[in-house]
C-alpha cells in the first residue's frame, strides 16, 4: 500500500514531458531539488504529476506539506511533523 497525500488532479498534465522527465531523473540522483521560477508557471503541477509518477518508487509514500501559507519559519518543522504524522520532539514544542 502506498501512503501519501497529493491531492488527486482531475485534469491532464501533457506538454511538459521533457520537463517531467528531467525532474523525475534529478529525484533519483538527489536528495533535495528545489523548482524555481515565476509564479503561475506551473511550479507546482509539474511537481505534483512528477510525484504522482514515482510514488511508486517510495515506499514510505510521496507528501506535499505547503509551505506556502507559513509567515513563521520557525513554523516550519511543526508542519512537516504533522503533515508526515510524525511526534513532537521538544525542539519542535
Amino acid at each position: 500500500m502506498t501512503h501519501g497525500n497529493l491531492p488527486l488532479q482531475i485534469t491532464s498534465f501533457i506538454g511538459r514531458e521533457r520537463e517531467q522527465a528531467a525532474v523525475a531523473w534529478l529525484l533519483k540522483t538527489r536528495r533535495l531539488l528545489t523548482l524555481t521560477g515565476p509564479g503561475g508557471v506551473g511550479k507546482t503541477r509539474l511537481a505534483l504529476a512528477v510525484a504522482a509518477d514515482v510514488s511508486r518508487n517510495f515506499p514510505d509514500g510521496v507528501w506535499l506539506v505547503e509551505l506556502a501559507p507559513l509567515a513563521d519559519a520557525a513554523l516550519v518543522a511543526r508542519v512537516l511533523a504533522a503533515v508526515l504524522g510524525c511526534a513532537r520532539s521538544r525542539a519542535m514544542r
